[in-house]
């Protein structure tokens, strides 16, 4: 969002020092809706994101209000975190996108009202619907499937076949190279650029063990599911892709999943890289290969 236009931070409405600290950079996003950048004390270089909403904006739905937290010494604002992904941020998002559109004051090159949306999906799907099961595949038409997240679908087309299908801003964040080889497009995302379409990826049953594999460790709501037997889902990658569970293991091994030590290392502060043994591909015996529960 562009943010060249900055309020004067004398002349904001409201004083929240009490809660987000010092405010050292401040823009109206539109009436009644302020985005703001503020620092704590102990934060030397690090400053929090906020949205601030006043209670009579215009631009603002109850629906959206109602995520907001009210702080201590200002009851007509509320306040949304950036660092809180669920907690509506991306709702006051949409909608001041959704302001700037009805009243034309929409800017060339920003992101589109339907990408925003697409996008929020994954964290509001109360707001904003769940993401659509896809019509087609690269195996034929849909005629049955079974969600086993937001955004992931196990799909049986009208030629029988089975295919794991999943959405663009899944697939386009949380896959590794080695399984987007694996995966197939529709024509259409072909043709078109799946980029411009936000088309879905597909898998078959055999690549679909590998993107699973991958979403598990990122999505509780998929081990929560119940529909994924993950011993025999690590049985099955050792039966068809050995190398892949072989490196795995390495790199764990190595502490390259350590995902706060490399973050730690990449900001320039030295931390030796820990191996989790949890986050290992092991076989297990008793499981055997039928990784699916339905």
């Amino acid at each position: 969002m562009d943010r060249e236009k900055e309020s004067p931070l004398e002349r904001l409405p409201f004083c929240l020092d009490d809660t987000v600290g010092e405010i050292v950079r401040a823009s109206q996003e539109c009436p009644g809706v302020y985005y703001i950048a503020a620092r704590k004390q102990d934060a030397k270089f690090w400053a929090d994101e906020y949205y601030v909403v006043e209670k009579t904006s215009p631009a603002i739905s109850k629906e959206a209000m109602a995520y907001g937290k009210m702080p201590e010494e200002d009851s007509h604002v509320l306040l949304y975190s950036f660092a809180e992904e669920r907690q509506g941020y991306k709702i006051i998002e949409y909608e001041i996108y959704r302001y700037q559109v009805r009243h034309g004051i929409y800017a060339d090159g920003q992101t589109s009202l339907r990408d925003i949306a697409f996008y929020n999906m994954e964290y509001h799907p109360e707001y904003f619907g769940t993401y659509p099961v896809p019509l087609a595949t690269p195996q034929g038409r849909t005629a049955r499937y079974k969600p086993l997240m937001n955004g992931v679908f196990w799909i049986e087309t009208g030629t029988g076949a089975e295919v794991l299908a999943v959405c663009y801003p899944i697939w386009n964040c949380d896959f590794s190279e080695t399984v987007l080889k694996q995966s197939e497009q529709t024509e259409e995302d072909v043709r078109e650029g799946i980029d411009n379409t936000l088309g879905y990826l597909f898998f078959s049953k055999r690549a679909s063990s590998l993107a699973l594999f991958e979403l598990w460790g990122q999505y509780e709501e998929l081990r929560a599911g119940g529909l994924i037997d993950y011993p025999a889902l690590m049985n099955y990658i050792w039966a068809h892709f050995p190398e892949y569970a072989a490196t795995y293991n390495i790199q764990n091994q190595m502490g390259m999943h350590d995902t706060f030590g490399l973050l730690m290392n990449a900001l320039g502060t030295e931390v030796e890289l820990q191996n989790n043994p949890n986050k290992v591909i092991a076989m297990s015996k008793a499981a055997g290969l039928d990784f699916l529960n339905f």
